[in-house]
């Protein structure tokens, strides 16, 4: 027995075809262009812009004052969605704003066990250690054991190790701080 398509339904499936033809070419487009973090546990970014209702709950509730939404000078794809900047501010990976996401752009199925940002740079100019001055505050400060270790008295990142949430750069003396996070995970 065959069955007949309407007019509806051919232009409907017709349009879910398309849509998920040209998805394939514009997510992976949407992550390259990405230079900012979004909260730990945001799914794909496409999933994310068409799911996060821009309610600001997860701002609310950071502890650490790191999440920051988009002005509308980032574009109007952008605007009002959370991001991290955790050269201004760490990110302690505390999971209230994924507690209180109500549409799952930020859940715990995509909370990695440990989350990555990125990683920490060192900026020798700035740093006090490569200035011959005992300094290892960055390595009190990292909650990751042995992202940061200190080798022939400069300190030196395992790119593996760290998770890039900044809590060494709130921590460094040096000023201007000697550290800056670099994306290696747009996630």
């Amino acid at each position: 027995m065959t069955d007949k398509l309407n007019r509806r339904a051919f232009l409907s499936l017709n349009w879910e075809s398309t849509v998920g033809f040209l998805g394939n070419f514009i997510a992976p487009q949407l992550e390259l262009e990405r230079d900012f973090f979004r909260p730990p546990g945001a799914c794909e970014e496409l999933e994310f812009l068409t799911s996060c209702e821009r309610c600001g709950k997860c701002q609310e509730v950071c502890p650490e004052q790191s999440i920051i939404l988009f002005s509308i000078s980032s574009g109007a794809k952008l605007v009002n969605t959370p991001y991290l900047d955790p050269n201004t501010a760490p990110c302690t990976f505390c999971k209230r704003c994924i507690d209180v996401c109500p549409t799952n752009a930020l859940n715990a199925s995509d909370f990695e066990v440990s989350p990555k940002l990125g990683y920490v740079q060192i900026q020798p100019n700035g740093c006090l250690a490569f200035q011959h001055v005992m300094c290892d505050y960055c390595v009190r400060a990292c909650p990751v054991s042995g992202a940061i270790q200190i080798v022939d008295g400069i300190p030196v990142i395992s790119r593996q190790s760290c998770t890039g949430c900044g809590i060494c750069i709130s921590r460094c003396i040096a000023e201007g701080s000697a550290l800056k996070i670099k994306i290696s995970s747009v996630r």
